[in-house]
């Protein structure tokens, strides 16, 4: 079933014995005037069988992961067609990988998006996409700024992870060839940076902080 190809070495995390958390996300904004279209939290890092619940607090929107807007989400899921209201929409993710989703309604993608980062705690490991061969992370280790090299794409955003799963840091990187990260406040140990480029390719990189 799967929609790509996977790193032949996967992203291995300890294993946790965690029992099913809901993970809350609200819905808002609008592009006629005032707050810009949003998810909140825009980012999660979550384990398999948790389970999303989106709340719309204010104007329309919906939820969009499908296949035909993200191929290379590891499942399709999708709340249907935009709503206004106080409308409520779950989904439980079983499969580990990265997803992609956005909002549909005009206008709203640009800032109404997210990612969802699922962990397999029974395993240890979570399969990431095999990105981008020409992307760079150096210098490693680093004590206060890493650089992202681009590939063949400009960059677009970066989430740093810790080996516990726990997203620590995100960053746009603002579709540039060549960004840097400021790692400073960290602790020293062992992260992963996951970087997307301007197409929704997500490579995923090692690297230490001393």
């Amino acid at each position: 079933m799967s929609k790509r190809s996977t790193l032949g070495l996967f992203v291995l995390f300890p294993c946790l014995a965690l029992a099913q958390t809901t993970w809350n996300v609200n819905s808002g904004g609008s592009t006629s005037g005032g707050t810009l279209p949003y998810y909140a939290p825009q980012i999660l890092v979550i384990n398999v069988g948790d389970i999303v619940h989106w709340v719309n607090v204010s104007g329309t929107h919906s939820v969009n992961g499908s296949f035909t807007e993200f191929p290379a989400n590891p499942e399709g899921f999708s709340s249907g067609q935009p709503a206004n209201g106080g409308w409520t929409w779950d989904h439980t993710f079983t499969i580990p990988g990265l997803y992609h989703y956005h909002c549909t309604q005009q206008g709203h993608a640009a800032t109404q998006n997210g990612t969802i980062t699922v962990n397999d705690p029974s395993t240890g490991v979570a399969q990431l996409g095999e990105g981008d061969a020409l992307i760079k992370v150096y210098p490693v280790p680093s004590s206060d700024v890493i650089t992202v090299q681009a590939g063949a794409t400009a960059l677009r955003s970066a989430v740093v992870i810790g080996l516990n799963g726990e997203r620590v840091l995100s960053v746009v990187l603002g579709n540039s060839d060549r960004s840097t990260i400021d790692i400073a406040a960290l602790p020293a140990g062992n992260y992963f940076v996951m970087i997307t480029d301007a197409n929704g390719t997500v490579t995923t990189r090692p690297f230490s902080k001393r």
